[in-house]
């Protein structure tokens, strides 16, 4: 009976360890996964490549900051010789054309009684309102286009007067507005461009 015992215990064990062996390949179609994973490999492939080119626009938006002081913008020579006799002011709560839910990062404002003024609003809002804050400034009356020079979409539009100018400098998530007044502010535009993005 005990002899009986040990074979039928020895032929389970036998059936235990086969299947065992079995198992191996059952989980043989873990390559499947691999092969999925090598299927996705591609598939992510492009989505790494549409990454990077968003990447770039938001690590070169990266490579500059804004200033938190209007004493910061561009060299202190430009910012001497664009805005140097004029007397800075409050410039809190003006509203100049800026893409949809943009929080202002930085205004500011400089005049000569009524003979000259710098404003300048920095705000950030998101890629997309961004963009179509541009599509709108047409229908107001800007003329906009790539500036190389800048890195960014210029937009421009003759103001009131000859003397007087509204431009608007955006890219990615930020927008600069500079509206000028018997002032020539452009040299000192180009510098406020590469030093907010980068």
């Amino acid at each position: 009976m005990r002899g009986k015992f040990v074979l039928t215990a020895a032929v389970v064990l036998c059936a235990v360890t086969a299947l065992a062996g079995c198992s191996p390949d059952t989980p043989a179609p873990a390559p499947s996964p691999t092969a999925t994973s090598a299927s996705a490999s591609p598939a992510s492939s492009p989505s790494a490549s549409a990454t990077p080119s968003a990447t770039p626009t938001s690590s070169a938006a990266a490579s500059g900051s804004i200033p938190t002081s209007c004493d910061d913008l561009g060299s202190a020579a430009t910012r001497q010789q664009t805005v140097g006799d004029l007397t800075s002011q409050y410039a809190a709560d003006f509203e100049r054309p800026a893409p949809a839910n943009a929080t202002t990062d930085l205004s500011c404002n400089w005049i000569q009684e009524e003979v000259a003024a710098v404003l300048i609003i920095i705000s950030s809002a998101s890629a997309a309102d961004v963009e179509s804050g541009l599509a709108s400034l047409p229908g107001q009356g800007y003329q906009c286009q790539a500036s190389d020079d800048l890195g960014a979409q210029y937009c421009v539009s003759p103001g009131a007067s000859t003397d007087t100018e509204d431009v608007v400098v955006a890219r990615d998530g930020t927008w600069i507005y500079l509206e000028t007044v018997n002032v020539n502010a452009r040299a000192w535009l180009s510098e406020i461009s590469s030093q907010v993005f980068g």
